[in-house]
């Protein structure tokens, strides 16, 4: 009774009205689209046992599940199909792109059959955006190095629209990602003609971890949404990167010389971030100063363990390798050991950035920016 009662409870939050369908629904091919479906995620990447007892859960449910992956790997070299260097990196130093993985078991419920046969091959879907900054082509044969430090050479079979590919920057198989070290887990995707509330009683029985988010239907889109990497690129350009410790990282001169600037700032004083930061940065301080919320600033904070241009990886949780967005200079921590006044975070949207205190893993300190034409459209009206 009591899981009946919290599984009621959270469907009125997460679920829709029309979860009872006034006529059957036709099912006539195996694509996703054709059935309900449920996500479950949580920070970072799925812990081993909520993977097994989702797994659980969908077996005694007897409906579909498949796990999505995703990690960043090392990208060292593109030869063409004749074994012309198309793209090379400094010694050391690697590019780093985005990687979901997909079983092959289940890649036709979510690809068209074209796309379905390249990744079943073992071969490489890239995104578009990605495919344009490296010059790719198909049939080109891309160096990769894995999250386990090994090398693999795959074959670029299709590119693909960034929206197509979910944003990704390429998908491969599962057998691949093994290769590359990509074991986390970031999705299950749960999928049957009809979910009732059953499922959910099940899902919450069974998974004891409370941190997990469901998501079913249409969910609202969380307003603090950022940029995914192929736009960050796009927008304030990419580098290579050197290893140092495992978290921090070299950026790679000539990009970091371009774009790393030092700057003096109302309220904070000076600091180093990405040349296109100045602008919304110092509009959203600027205004905090006018409205008088200067003080709910911790210059303290901000000197001591603050900060805007910092290179690193994410290291809060099992981000996959994933370049902070500190590395590029555009995001800034400012009050590492107390909250924001809610106005400021109001003016911090105002002016194009995310605020990270309503993220699935809250990071309530930072301050992402995510949408230049904010300041453009303040400045120039």
């Amino acid at each position: 009774m009591l899981f009946t009662l919290l599984a009621t409870a959270l469907l009125n939050i997460f679920v829709t009205s029309d979860i009872n369908h006034d006529s059957p629904t036709v099912y006539s091919e195996n694509k996703i689209n054709n059935y309900d479906v449920i996500t479950i995620s949580q920070s970072g990447s799925l812990f081993y046992s909520v993977t097994n007892e989702i797994i659980d859960s969908v077996n005694k449910l007897n409906s579909n599940v498949t796990f999505i992956g995703r990690a960043n790997v090392g990208v060292e070299s593109i030869v063409t199909l004749n074994n012309d260097v198309k793209l090379s990196t400094l010694e050391n130093y690697l590019y780093n792109i985005s990687l979901k993985t997909i079983e092959s078991s289940t890649v036709d419920y979510f690809y068209n059959d074209e796309v379905s046969k390249v990744i079943k091959n073992n071969q490489l879907v890239v995104s578009s955006l990605t495919a344009e900054r490296y010059n790719l082509s198909i049939n080109d044969k891309i160096n990769l190095i894995g999250m386990n430090n090994e090398p693999l050479e795959i074959t670029v079979g299709m590119v693909l629209k960034d929206s197509e590919l979910g944003w990704f920057e390429g998908v491969v198989n599962k057998d691949i990602g093994y290769k590359l070290g990509i074991y986390r887990n970031i999705q299950a995707i749960i999928w049957d003609t009809e979910i009732n509330e059953n499922h959910f009683v099940e899902l919450y029985k069974n998974i004891k971890y409370e941190k997990v988010k469901y998501t079913f239907r249409e969910s609202n889109p969380n307003k603090n949404w950022v940029l995914p990497t192929a736009l960050v690129k796009e927008m304030f350009g990419d580098f290579q990167i050197k290893e140092r410790d495992g978290t921090w990282i070299t950026t790679e001169p000539s990009w970091r010389e371009e774009n790393i600037q030092a700057k003096k700032v109302p309220i904070l004083g000076t600091t180093r971030c990405h040349r296109l930061m100045w602008e919304p940065l110092e509009g959203a301080l600027n205004q905090i100063l006018q409205e008088g919320l200067a003080d709910t600033l911790s210059i303290k904070d901000f000197k001591k363990s603050g900060g805007c241009y910092a290179p690193r990886r994410i290291n809060r949780f099992d981000a996959g390798g994933s370049i902070s967005r500190h590395a590029w200079g555009i995001a800034i921590d400012i009050n590492t050991k107390s909250s924001y006044h809610p106005r400021v975070v109001e003016i911090f949207n105002s002016w194009g950035f995310a605020w990270g205190g309503t993220w699935t893993s809250p990071d309530e300190m930072h301050f992402e920016l995510r949408d230049l034409s904010a300041s453009i459209s303040k400045t120039g009206s």
